[in-house]
């Protein structure tokens, strides 16, 4: 029988142990350090992933931090379907993605590995067909059991006071509040286009531009800033509210009349389960703090209907009491209805730049020393931007230990290309110390929040 290890070069010690006790009971082990002087590692691997009858897969922090062990095993699981699986999860790391549709073993040491696996293939030749072991299992019963793994943990985060919570604009996706380009063409048009007339293709001629430039929205919002001038802030306030209040406008109005509506506007499922995450426990305390990329003051407004006592932080030099949530806008803040002293807002090519460069810039160092010290759940962030990622990958590398997490939507599995899609998204997400939550809809993320509130 051939077996094939899958393992990070940092765990050459855990590998050459196993290797050498399955050599003694006969089976052969692929050895990537056989591959002859002008060979093809990839090809070599490929072809002996092929040969092989067992895939064995040692999942550690190390494998998990290793973004070529990472690729060499998902691209044996989508290359071959002939192939037996078995992942070794070795201590409370999580079992990437694509390895969650196999049984796999999870032990408390690196010293339990040899023995495991060892009885694991021993039994091979004598289970019976409609075994377990080695076979695919239900992936939507496993997805579950992950989700309640990492839920659980946040739990004791959120009781420990260690968990942050990091917000982007999906979070703001039901409160009416445009997301970034169509805040941009809603400008762009009141600024270029509107003549009075109300012609229609005025909207599309903005829709046009913003096409044309694809490579960078901010380079519109800096000329935005520019021909607006001190009418700047105001504009973008306008436009960022103007369909959350009409909708507040029409509860007042059908309020007036005594008929009973939702509030969409504040009283979303995203809205409240936010509230519960930041409302004190008898069993431990709340989030330690929020950092949020968006301009807006929704979760403001909803903390504030509940009495949650809370501090809006935007600007250098700001200080907060001992009982207040800290709300960290990092790209600036622009609340409804009210001016504030520099609002910093973070919507042109030069004000992003600026913030890029800076290492000491108030906004990085919060991001910084948060993702360093506290427990992270990132909601309604796509990880597109450059220097969130540096930030995140500056983290990882001073503790080299995923403990952040990130809940995204998974697109429909439809064909391989949406496995890779997903597969390189989590490893790429693993890369930058985020362990990721799926969930098959926008409408699951409320839920997946309250939970860890409860």
């Amino acid at each position: 029988m051939k077996i094939f290890i899958s393992h990070s070069s940092r765990d050459i010690d855990i590998y050459n142990e196993l290797a050498d006790a399955l050599k003694e009971k006969g089976y052969t082990i692929f050895n990537v350090n056989e591959v002859n002087v002008g060979e093809s590692v990839i090809e070599k691997i490929k072809f002996a992933l092929n040969d092989s009858d067992i895939l064995v897969a040692i999942i550690t922090e190390n494998f998990l931090n290793s973004s070529w062990a990472q690729a060499e095993l998902s691209s044996a699981i989508l290359s071959t379907n002939s192939i037996r699986v078995l992942p070794v999860v070795v201590g409370d790391v999580f079992i990437p993605n694509f390895l969650i549709q196999f049984q796999y073993r999870k032990v408390d040491s690196t010293k339990e590995i040899t023995k495991t696996v060892l009885n694991d293939i021993g039994q091979l030749g004598m289970i019976e067909s409609d075994s377990t072991l080695f076979q695919k299992q239900s992936t939507a019963q496993s997805e579950r059991k992950d989700i309640e793994e990492k839920i659980a943990l946040l739990k004791e985060a959120l009781i420990d006071n260690q968990l942050t919570l990091v917000c982007g604009a999906g979070i703001s996706r039901d409160s009416s509040i445009p997301d970034w380009n169509e805040l941009l063409v809603n400008i762009l048009n009141e600024t270029f286009f509107d003549d009075g007339s109300n012609v229609p293709k005025s909207k599309i001629l903005a829709e046009d531009l913003l096409s044309l430039m694809p490579q960078s929205n901010l380079i519109l919002g800096k000329y935005l800033r520019l021909v607006l001038k001190k009418d700047f802030e105001k504009v973008v306030q306008k436009h960022l509210y103007s369909y959350y209040n009409q909708d507040r406008d029409f509860e007042s109005s059908m309020m007036v009349q005594g008929h009973e509506i939702i509030n969409y506007a504040l009283e979303t499922n995203m809205m409240k389960a936010i509230v519960e995450l930041a409302r004190p426990k008898r069993r431990g305390k709340r989030l330690e703090s929020i950092i949020t990329f968006n301009f807006d003051d929704l979760i403001e407004c909803a903390l504030s209907k509940h009495n949650i006592e809370y501090c809006s932080i935007w600007k250098e030099g700001q200080i907060y009491g001992i009982d207040a949530l800290p709300i960290f806008h990092v790209h600036g803040f622009l609340p409804n209805q009210r001016e504030i002293d520099s609002p910093n807002l973070v919507f042109s090519e030069e004000a992003y730049h600026s913030q890029f460069i800076d290492p000491y810039s108030w906004s990085n160092l919060i991001q910084l020393n948060t993702f360093s010290t506290n427990i992270c759940l990132f909601v309604g962030l796509s990880l597109s931007d450059p220097n969130l990622r540096r930030l995140l990958d500056i983290s990882w590398r001073r503790n080299q230990r995923c403990k952040h997490y990130i809940v995204m939507r998974k697109e429909p599995q439809k064909n391989r290309t949406d496995e890779i899609a997903t597969m390189l998204f989590e490893q790429d997400a693993n890369s930058l110390g985020l362990n990721v939550i799926w969930c098959s809809d926008f409408s699951e993320i409320p839920s997946i929040l309250s939970s860890i509130a409860t």
